[in-house]
């Protein structure tokens, strides 16, 4: 006895399970825009959530300009000698225009709207600084004078990242559970299609390894090449979204890129498809025919 055993018709003539390739690229192309989307958020928002944790932002809103100005220098000298501070910088009216562009529209920035003057400051990353007590010193110069640090709104943003990243796991452990009852099918459909040929090559000395192998192989074959197609077809359609969304927010929030490195491993995933078809091919066949015994 041969350690292969040729049983199996041709793939095309396989009702059982001829389409599975392309119920497997379905799971692929689900399980990889999942995984991508959450790649891209993790890389593009967590670097940019990143900039943002050292950054402090201080507002003048003083209407008159001279007093406005008198402030900013009041309080850009108190933030230069508070302990912790690395760098202090006032925005121009072009920078400022830049940021309301996108909310009012490009020229619709009026000379005489009532614009604050805007303190960008970077913090050290190895001090801690007290927030509190710089914004009790900054009410003491006047009351038009306010500190943001971002936290309120990246701990939302954060929460947001989270709720994606978490949701993307999910849905990838509902595709492989789905896989595996997809393939489970497959098989019992396929032995049953063949169960007078299987009982008779069982009892003319083939042991249930060798059963078992040649349907591995061929689901084997089944998940690599629907994986291949449903990888393909994810790249493609992330893509096109990136493409496509390449101007939208823009000034307000950056488009998150592919990123290629991390995306480069997601190039196992056909693998891991092939694998797990595999292995549920090769336990389900096994179980099986333990029955039949």
């Amino acid at each position: 006895m041969t350690a292969i055993v040729k049983f199996l018709p041709e793939e095309k003539s396989h009702e059982a399970t001829r389409l599975l390739p392309y119920v497997m690229a379905v799971m692929v192309y689900l399980s990889a825009l999942a995984l991508m989307g959450s790649l891209m958020l993790h890389k593009g928002f967590g670097d940019w959530t990143e900039s943002l944790s050292n950054r402090l932002t201080v507002q003048v809103t003083q209407a008159d300009k001279t007093r406005r100005d008198a402030m900013v220098d009041d309080v850009t000298a108190l933030l230069k000698q508070t302990p912790g501070i690395k760098a202090v910088r006032r925005l121009s009216d072009a920078e400022i225009d830049e940021l309301l562009e996108p909310w009012l529209g490009v020229g619709n920035v009026a000379e005489d709207l009532p614009i604050p003057a805007l303190l960008d400051v970077t913090v050290s990353r190895d001090i801690a600084l007290n927030l509190d007590a710089l914004r009790q010193q900054m009410q003491q110069i006047s009351p038009d004078i306010s500190l943001d640090d971002h936290q309120k709104w990246l701990g939302r943003f954060l929460r947001l990242m989270d709720t994606v990243e978490y949701t993307a796991l999910g849905i990838l452990i509902l595709v492989i559970l789905a896989t595996i009852c997809i393939v489970i099918f497959g098989t019992k459909a396929g032995m049953a299609e063949h169960r007078d040929t299987i009982s008779i090559i069982h009892h003319l000395g083939a042991h249930d390894h060798m059963i078992a192998r040649a349907y591995q192989n061929r689901f084997m074959k089944y998940g690599l090449t629907g994986g291949i197609i449903g990888l393909v077809l994810a790249f493609i359609t992330l893509v096109s979204l990136i493409y496509l969304s390449r101007d939208v927010a823009s000034g307000l929030v950056k488009t998150p890129e592919l990123p290629v490195m991390e995306s480069a491993a997601l190039l196992v995933i056909p693998l891991f498809a092939a694998l797990i078809s595999m292995l549920t091919a090769r336990i389900t066949v096994l179980r099986d025919l333990g029955r039949m015994v």
